[in-house]
């Protein structure tokens, strides 16, 4: 005859995981974050050149009313990253 034996309760998942496996994916995700390069600044040029392409690709696609937004919130950004400088080249649709 076989009789029944009670198992141990099954330890919930989450907390094997986090209990077995938390210290290693931390110092995983801390490693990879350090290996990635900062992103070089960009210059005023660049900055410029930028602008003028999204503000140039929505005068193309006909929407004035974005295109007169991206180049105002344009100016002002350029002019706060680059010590009030502005791109004399980019001309306001």
């Amino acid at each position: 005859m076989l009789t029944a034996v009670p198992l141990p309760a099954p330890m919930p998942l989450l907390r094997f995981a986090t209990a077995r496996f938390a210290p290693a994916t931390l110092a995983a995700a801390a490693g990879l974050l350090m290996a990635v390069p900062a992103r070089a600044a960009m210059t005023l040029d660049q900055a410029c050149t930028t602008f003028a392409s999204k503000v140039n690709a929505a005068v193309a696609s006909g929407d004035l009313t974005k295109a007169r937004k991206i180049y105002a919130e344009g100016n002002k950004r350029v002019a706060s990253r680059f010590n009030g400088a502005t791109c004399p080249d980019v001309k306001a649709p």
